[in-house]
């Protein structure tokens, strides 16, 4: 039996990640948490990410290199094939149009149920949350790019991000088919996942058949 996809949209701030955790462990069934925040910020090389020496090849706040493009597209295909073995599967992104990142999870993961679900708060509760965020804990891979880049570079980071959100936000969300759509800034992690599970119960998504009308495959 194929495994479900759970993918939850949503820019930096909109609590993707807390709500990836919180269903899978409310889940009753195993699901195995995957995604962007994973494939950036932990399996990445430390020359391709933001503060690297090739991130023209890998990644900035703002831009995807080939590296990052073609790592994508792999995180994609392995999420496909968990699926088709029966691993349920939720997953954080950053379901950007351009760079092409949407549209080529659509067509990998066009044989396989996914639940597509965007988190979107208002702009205004998002730039305030970023603003906001501590830095506590940054991945191994970063923390290796950034070593000589100087101490004041955790400050240079959060600015960084701060700036970049009215990028994010606008193209984070240009798409707007979903299965289901929440304003994360009006409730909690646990209600979240109460819409989550209510709207799985219902059946299949049908978001991504449908952007596959929309999106000619990329590849």
């Amino acid at each position: 039996m194929t495994g479900r996809v759970v993918m939850v949209n949503g820019t930096s701030g909109a609590g993707k990640t807390t709500t990836c955790a919180a269903f899978a462990r409310r889940a009753p069934e195993p699901y195995l948490m995957f995604g962007m925040d994973l494939l950036v910020g932990t399996l990445f090389p430390a020359r391709y990410t933001m503060f690297g020496t090739m991130k023209d090849q890998g990644y900035t706040p703002t831009a995807y290199g080939p590296v990052c493009m073609h790592a994508i597209a792999a995180m994609h295909e392995m999420i496909a094939a968990a699926a088709r073995i029966g691993q349920n599967m939720v997953v954080d992104q950053l379901a950007f149009t351009d760079p092409p990142v949407l549209q080529d999870a659509i067509w990998r993961l066009a044989d396989v149920p996914v639940l597509f679900v965007n988190l979107k708060p208002s702009r205004a509760v998002l730039e305030a949350r970023v603003r906001e965020r501590r830095i506590d804990v940054i991945p191994a891979p970063i923390q290796e790019a950034m070593a000589a880049a100087g101490p004041d570079i955790i400050k240079a980071l959060a600015d960084e991000l701060a700036e970049a959100t009215p990028w994010f936000y606008e193209h984070a969300y240009a798409n707007e088919i979903y299965d289901l759509e929440l304003d994360s800034s009006a409730m909690s992690p646990d209600e979240v996942c109460e819409r989550i599970e209510a709207r799985l119960a219902e059946g299949p998504g049908t978001a991504f058949a449908r952007l596959r009308e929309t999106w000619p495959r990329p590849y």
